[in-house]
């Protein structure tokens, strides 16, 4: 209908669901990056790789300690965050999503000096990806320890706590 080009699997998306209690994802924005449910908004930040390679290594320490301070920032700003509509303020509200990736992987590569697709290359891209969800997750368990979990959480805990399994 929109025109924008592209595949998406039904039901690796519902597998991967975390609050299909409440309603199925029906469908993604334009590029993919956030799938949840309609009527939320996804505060997306990034975190550029190749600042943490520094003297032929990958700063593992600095870049778990960017990933929870990018996230607790995201977790404080979505109370203060603005809105399109009123329902999408509420509905992101009651279940706080939140999104977080990298940029700039080509070019760790290169300066790793690895190819981009190589066995080595597919590696790197797994660690840094495994680390920053890892660290995610563990940010928003201490939070959610400290302030309670999100609105949405006790009708969905079986779902979330099985994508958890799945990492």
């Amino acid at each position: 209908v929109c025109g924008d080009p592209g595949v998406q699997f039904e039901t690796t998306i519902q597998r991967w669901h975390t609050c299909p209690n409440t309603e199925p994802i029906n469908s993604s924005n334009p590029c993919s990056e956030f799938k949840f449910l309609d009527d939320t908004a996804c505060n997306l930040a990034s975190v550029r790789l190749t600042k943490f390679y520094r003297d032929g290594a990958f700063d593992v320490g600095l870049y778990r300690a960017v990933v929870r301070r990018l996230f607790l920032g995201q977790e404080i700003m979505v109370g203060r965050a603005s809105y399109p509509t009123p329902e999408v303020a509420r509905r992101s509200h009651q279940f706080r999503p939140l999104g977080i990736g990298y940029a700039d992987l080509g070019g760790l590569l290169m300066t790793m000096g690895l190819p981009y697709d190589s066995a080595e290359g597919r590696a790197v891209c797994g660690a840094v990806s495994a680390v920053m969800t890892g660290e995610a997750y563990l940010e928003s368990a201490r939070v959610a320890a400290e302030l309670g979990a999100f609105e949405g959480f006790e009708a969905n805990r079986e779902p979330m706590l099985g994508v958890m399994r799945l990492h």
